[in-house]
């Protein structure tokens, strides 16, 4: 048996993505120890299989088609701010979404086909957000929380979700390298 370490997500598009790395930009100022996620990494994550048996892509491959793709494409905005953890210990910096039925829906879809192809999964409530950054420490941490608190309803834009992909993620010490292993278009964009 051969393992890769796998999770399907949603990008939103470079329109999203770049201003959210200006934003990033802003938080970096802060000098906070925080590791922050490279912006072409940028992803909603629907489901995290965590360590993924290789002869089980082609299965969920099959199950995300049957599943996913009789979606409609739908647009989502990301908007607000904040941190994951308390203060005193926070863990996460993320960007949030605005709610959004159809992205339920889709995550919903993901579970399905991963119940079908038998494939395992984190299986924590889903709640949707963009990591940006992981806390290292709490240094310089108070200007960062001034700034993620300026921006808790800033919009970053809306994006048109029309796929969903699963993507292979090797870790390595300068970040985590993202590879597409299959991309599942929507029926009707």
């Amino acid at each position: 048996m051969e393992f890769i370490r796998a999770f399907i997500a949603i990008n939103l598009g470079h329109t999203v993505q770049r201003r959210l790395k200006k934003f990033m930009d802003e938080l970096r100022a802060a000098r906070a120890d925080v590791r922050w996620v490279q912006p072409e990494n940028l992803h909603l994550t629907l489901a995290f299989l965590g360590r993924l048996d290789t002869a089980k892509i082609e299965p969920l491959e099959t199950a995300l088609r049957r599943h996913v793709q009789p979606m409609k494409a739908f647009d989502l905005e990301v908007r607000g701010t904040g941190v994951f953890g308390r203060r005193s210990r926070p863990n996460v910096v993320w960007a949030g979404l605005n709610e959004c039925s159809a992205l339920f829906e889709l995550q919903q879809r993901v579970i399905r086909a991963l119940h079908q192809a038998e494939a395992g999964y984190d299986e924590r409530p889903f709640r949707p957000h963009l990591t940006l950054g992981r806390f290292k420490s709490l240094n310089q941490a108070e200007q960062l929380f001034r700034t993620l608190e300026q921006a808790r309803d800033r919009s970053f834009g809306t994006a048109r979700i029309a796929s969903a992909e699963t993507f292979r993620s090797e870790l390595n010490p300068d970040g985590a390298v993202h590879t597409v292993l299959h991309s599942i278009p929507f029926a009707e964009g």
